[in-house]
């Protein structure tokens, strides 16, 4: 059970570690570079009034000694004491190649030069300053190994996190392996069917599918569409594309028998235009009821729900998947848009996760204690004009989203249909 991002806050606390010692010899170059001129303006000072009396006339043996006597300083690098005419009366220090700072006084006497004065101090490196300061580096590092550890013991999850994090993705990996396998087992009943003679009899489908545009001025669209700004879905090849939208047709086929049955209204009543695909999918219903707008909206919401759960989990299984957004709309007369088209049009203003719809005053009013409704930011045409984003459900409408979610990730239908034939064919 490690703490999260345990390797960024790592590089964190190296990058504070080295900006402190940075900072620390920049303070410490600067405070030395302040005392070695107020130091060396001291020294040449005392040491021109000291040898003062010995330039002129010129006493070697006594500048020697007098310049020896401030060598002993371990600041002092080297010192010349020069005569008038810039011949060296005397030297003094040991370290003539060590790099430093120069300075130079004049020796005057009744305002006259009789000679001068130079003293070099030494200038430590970075090496020696970083070895001046070894114990507050020390600190320093313990300090941030201290920050380090006790990070790791704060921010570990308890155990009891850690088991509920584990339960979660173990729950999501057995709902999207029971969906796995209701493809895998509808793909199986779709083979097996093309396989047997045909028969007059036609099998009944949960929902028409047809190509047919609607273009009653009274109908409801749905348009799902994919958000990808990359254009990752023109790359993709078949064989793993296609199984993606048929899983998404899954979740859009439940979501409208669980909708439709809630609210009471009939399943054949809503059309799909357009099955999942690059294009996203398209419901159409022309039946107008009190709560059909409700439904379409709820199978929207639905829908929206299962696509984020399967975007998260084929997300950590490194999967193609897409987010979605959706728009319900019914036609617009003022640009002779029927509600296909509509739908359509308003998808494409929107981003992942969003969801619009474009309805009449009677629509919205049927809907409007359950959602919270926004206007569409920048509209350019009559058609987002007057559109609205969702932006929050009811409680009531929030759990009956969650809910129905749960039973189609569930899968308990389909798997008990899958266990049922399994005991038949033993």
């Amino acid at each position: 059970m490690n703490a999260p991002r345990q390797g960024l806050f790592a590089s964190l606390l190296i990058v504070s570690f080295a900006l402190h010692t940075f900072l620390m010899v920049l303070a410490t170059t600067h405070q030395l570079n302040e005392n070695r001129a107020n130091q060396g303006q001291l020294m040449t000072t005392q040491l021109v009034t000291d040898s003062l009396t010995e330039l002129e006339p010129a006493n070697t043996v006594s500048l020697a000694l007098l310049a020896n006597r401030y060598a002993t300083n371990p600041s002092v690098a080297y010192i010349r004491i020069l005569n008038s005419n810039k011949q060296v009366l005397a030297t003094a220090g040991l370290s003539k190649t060590r790099s430093g700072e120069v300075f130079v006084r004049d020796a005057l006497a009744n305002e006259k030069k009789v000679g001068s004065v130079e003293i070099t101090l030494v200038k430590p490196s970075i090496g020696e300053i970083l070895r001046t300061q070894w114990l507050t580096i020390l600190v320093s590092l313990i300090i941030h190994g201290l920050l380090w550890l006790a990070y790791r013991a704060i921010a570990r999850p308890t155990r009891s996190e850690y088991l509920a994090r584990l339960n979660n993705e173990a729950r999501l990996k057995h709902e999207i392996q029971l969906l796995t396998d209701a493809l895998e087992h509808e793909k199986l009943q779709k083979t097996l069917a093309e396989s047997e003679p045909k028969t007059p009899e036609k099998p009944q489908s949960p929902i028409k599918p047809t190509a047919l545009r609607v273009l009653d001025e009274n109908a409801l669209a749905l348009n799902i569409q994919f958000y990808d700004p990359k254009q990752l879905i023109h790359s993709v090849n078949q064989s793993v594309s296609l199984p993606y939208f048929n899983l998404c047709q899954i979740f859009l086929n439940k979501s409208i028998d669980l909708c439709t049955t809630h609210f009471q209204l009939n399943k054949e009543d809503f059309v799909l235009n357009q099955e999942f695909g690059q294009q996203g999918a398209m419901i159409t219903v022309a039946v107008q009821q009190n709560n059909t707008t409700q439904c379409l909206l709820m199978i929207g919401s639905v829908f929206q729900l299962l696509s984020e759960v399967l975007y998260k989990r084929y997300r950590e299984d490194k999967r193609f998947v897409l987010q979605t957004r959706c728009a319900v709309s019914t036609a617009v007369e003022a640009m002779q848009l029927d509600a296909i088209q509509a739908s359509e049009r308003l998808t494409h203003h929107l981003i992942a996760k969003e969801m619009a719809l474009y309805l009449t005053n009677e629509q919205l009013k049927h809907i409007g204690d359950c959602y919270q409704l926004v206007a569409m930011p920048n509209p350019t045409s009559v058609l987002t004009r007057h559109a609205f984003m969702i932006n929050g459900m009811n409680s009531d409408c929030a759990e009956l989203a969650q809910h129905m979610r749960t039973e189609i990730l569930k899968g308990k239908s389909k798997h008990s249909e899958i266990e049922d034939q399994a005991e038949r064919a033993s």
